[in-house]
């Protein structure tokens, strides 16, 4: 377990502090704003942490402790969300990132590192600095900087899409039906993840309590809401180029199975009467044409080649070989 302490200086910056359990129970008796940052921790290590923060016993019992999917649970005093992300491009698995806010203090739970968080952190400590000392307006950083990350995931999936639809209008043959299947399912996890995230926006909004006050930044979270919205016009759009894409494709698979039994057809027309012409003269009648003929055998193949060659010209000329 990795603990993270940080607070918020009068110049609006953080400062990191030494965060052992017991130094930052006795720090949070001076009422000044604090961010916790909690890292890979056990049950047994949360709870020890936890059970002199929060007021209500529940909120850790059944919330923080239980299995992540999204809950959201408030109190008097306190307010807590979990805020999904995709931290592993390749799996596509949502991540729920636990915020616990409280009137003086904003604690965040997670189970691996999460290089944006630690980036913002430290661009907080020493360049960036936030907009008011409140916990609001720390909460809004964090959660904006996780959101622009959406934006990222936006990209990867419009370029792979952009590949695809390249691939199928020069006609390759390489395209896999399983890499769309693939972007579909991958844009699927992402509507549901930006889905799961604006209910936490909302959340915040329309919370009314002493644990959070939205005060000045509720205008920095409706354009937060506004970019989460933006998100699904961009995949609503996605999916419905992979539909197109999808459906070409089918079309040049149709398109390649008719000329396949084109080609059969052709075969097929030319040697039937070939066939019936050798099969006349494989019955061994006693009366059959220019049966003692010397040249019958090469006058029966001279009719073979031109039944052949007329036909093929028939096509071609039908356009059965474009």
């Amino acid at each position: 377990m990795r603990v993270t302490s940080y607070t918020i200086q009068e110049d609006l910056h953080l400062e990191e502090e030494t965060a052992t359990a017991a130094a930052l129970h006795e720090r949070l008796k001076d009422g000044r704003p604090r961010w916790v940052d909690i890292v890979s921790p056990d049950d047994d290590e949360l709870r020890t942490i936890m059970k002199p923060l929060v007021h209500d016993d529940m909120i850790i019992e059944d919330f923080i402790l239980k299995e992540r999917n999204l809950p959201v649970a408030h109190s008097e005093k306190e307010l807590y969300f979990e805020f999904p992300i995709i931290r592993d491009t390749v799996s596509f698995d949502h991540e729920y990132i636990s915020f616990l806010c409280m009137p003086h203090l904003l604690v965040t739970i997670h189970d691996h590192e999460i290089e944006s968080l630690n980036k913002l952190s430290q661009d907080l400590c020493k360049h960036l600095h936030l907009q008011r000392a409140t916990i609001a307006s720390l909460l809004f950083n964090l959660m904006a900087e996780l959101v622009e990350k959406n934006y990222f995931l936006y990209r990867d999936q419009r370029e792979k899409i952009t590949k695809l639809s390249n691939k199928v209008i020069k006609g390759q043959n390489s395209i896999d039906v399983k890499n769309i299947l693939h972007l579909k399912k991958n844009i699927g996890r992402i509507n549901i993840m930006i889905e799961d995230q604006l209910y936490c926006i909302n959340t915040i909004q329309i919370y009314e309590g002493v644990a959070f006050d939205i005060g000045k930044q509720r205008r920095n979270f409706n354009n937060l809401e506004d970019e989460i919205r933006n998100g699904f016009r961009f995949l609503g759009r996605y999916e419905t180029r992979l539909e197109d894409i999808h459906k070409h494709y089918e079309l040049l698979l149709q398109e390649k199975t008719n000329n396949r039994l084109k080609v059969l057809t052709i075969v097929a027309a030319i040697f039937l009467p070939l066939n019936l012409i050798a099969g006349i003269y494989g019955m061994n009648f006693e009366y059959i044409p220019t049966l003692k003929w010397d040249f019958g055998y090469h006058a029966a193949l001279a009719v073979m080649v031109l039944v052949a060659v007329g036909m093929v010209y028939y096509f071609y000329r039908n356009g059965w070989f474009k």
